[in-house]
């Protein structure tokens, strides 16, 4: 089913956008309708809810990580015998 845009504005946006990323048309609107979605149901949600999916989203992610000692965070952080 065919979508019309008649909004100039929304028209060059769309264009400029897909340009710069090299993505059609039809995949930016997919996707800038998927984050407004997402951002939609980001508000009907409570925080607790939201924080433990997000938990429960990274938690995979971070199996075997360890916290960093404390040289490792300095040396991360730039710190030597110096200081900064």
């Amino acid at each position: 089913m065919p979508l019309t845009i008649k909004n100039e504005e929304v028209e060059r946006l769309v264009r400029e956008l897909s340009a710069e990323g090299k993505v059609t048309k039809t995949e930016l609107v997919r996707r800038a309708l998927l984050l407004l979605k997402r951002q939609e149901r980001r508000t009907e949600r409570p925080r607790s809810e939201r924080v433990r999916v997000f938990l429960d989203e990274v938690a995979p992610l971070l199996e075997g990580a360890r916290m960093p000692s404390k040289p490792e965070r300095e040396a991360i952080l730039g710190y030597g015998e110096e200081g900064v």
